[in-house]
C-alpha cells in the first residue's frame, strides 16, 4: 500500500496537482484532471508485474465505461482516430478472457510512470471524444483559430523570429506550448487559454496548468525565464466568477499573474 502511495505521490508532484487516487486491491486508480465531452474525469490503473510497471485503461474505454452516446455512422471514422491516438502515444492492446479490450503502457523505472500516466490519460480523451463526435463545434473551431491567430500574429509582430509557435520542448515532445520564445539563453514559454463555453475554457485552463506543472521537470527548467498564460477575456467562455479556484492554481504555475487579452501590450513589459 505504502509503494502504491508513493507512486501516486510522485505522480501528483511531477504531473498535476489536481490528480486524486483510489487503491484497487494491488493496483491504484489515478484519477487525472483530463475530461471527456460529457464530463468525465479520466482514470488509469497502474500495477506492479514481474518488475514492470502496467499502467492502463482497465477495459474502461472499450466498456463506454465513460458512459458515450457512440456515434455508429462514424465507425470507420473513430477507428483511424484511434489508430491515429494509438501510434502517436505508443499504446500497445490485450484483451482479457472476457474479451474486453484494454489500452496501456509499460515502464520499469518509477521515474517514468508520470510520462505514461500523461500520455495514456490523452489516448483515452482523444479516443472516448471520437467515439461521440457526430459534428463539429463550428463555434469553439472559430472561436479557438480566431483567437489563435491574432495572438500569433501580435507575438511575431513584436518578437519576429524569436519566437517558435506550437513549439514542444525537447525532451516532452509530447506538449506543445502556443509559443515560444528565445532570447540568447532565456526561454519563454506561452500558453493561450480561451474556450466558446465554459466547459471549453476550463478544459483549456486545466491542460495549461498540466503542460506549465510538467515544464517544471524539463531538463531546461534553468533556462525558462517566464511561464506567461494569455487569457481570452472577450471569449464567450469566460466567466471568472466560474473560474477562481482554476485561475488560482493557474497562478501557481505561472511566473507572472496571468494575462488578459485586453491588456497584451503588459506581454511586452514582460519579454
Amino acid at each position: 500500500m505504502d509503494k502504491l502511495f508513493d507512486i501516486y505521490q510522485t505522480i501528483k508532484d511531477d504531473f498535476c496537482a489536481l490528480t486524486t487516487y483510489k487503491l484497487r486491491g494491488e493496483s491504484i486508480e489515478i484519477i487525472t484532471p483530463f475530461s471527456t465531452l460529457n464530463n468525465k474525469f479520466v482514470s488509469v490503473f497502474i500495477k506492479e508485474l514481474k518488475g514492470k510497471f502496467i499502467i492502463s485503461d482497465a477495459g474502461w474505454t472499450d466498456l463506454n465505461y465513460y458512459n458515450v452516446d457512440i456515434s455508429e455512422e462514424s465507425d470507420d471514422i473513430i477507428e483511424r482516430i484511434f489508430t491515429y491516438y494509438q501510434q502517436s502515444f505508443g499504446i500497445l492492446t490485450t484483451s482479457d478472457k472476457a474479451g474486453t479490450l484494454h489500452y496501456y503502457k509499460t515502464c520499469s523505472n518509477p521515474k517514468d510512470i508520470p510520462t505514461n500516466v500523461y500520455d495514456l490519460a490523452n489516448f483515452v480523451v482523444g479516443a472516448v471524444n471520437s467515439m461521440g463526435i457526430r459534428y463539429k463545434d463550428e463555434k469553439e473551431e472559430k472561436e479557438r483559430e480566431t483567437f489563435r491567430k491574432d495572438a500569433n500574429t501580435f507575438l511575431k509582430v513584436n518578437y519576429n523570429d524569436n519566437v517558435k509557435l506550437q513549439k514542444s520542448l525537447d525532451d516532452f515532445k509530447n506538449i506543445r506550448f502556443n509559443a515560444l520564445i528565445t532570447r540568447n539563453s532565456d526561454i519563454y514559454l506561452i500558453s493561450y487559454v480561451t474556450g466558446s463555453s465554459s466547459y471549453y475554457f476550463t478544459n483549456d485552463l486545466r491542460k495549461t496548468i498540466v503542460n506549465f506543472e510538467i515544464s517544471e521537470k524539463s531538463k531546461y527548467r534553468d533556462f525558462i525565464r517566464e511561464k506567461v498564460s494569455i487569457i481570452n477575456d472577450k471569449a464567450d467562455g469566460y466567466h471568472p466568477e466560474k473560474l477562481s479556484s482554476m485561475m488560482d492554481l493557474l497562478n501557481e504555475k505561472v511566473t507572472r499573474e496571468p494575462i488578459k487579452w485586453t491588456e497584451k501590450e503588459r506581454i511586452l513589459e514582460i519579454i
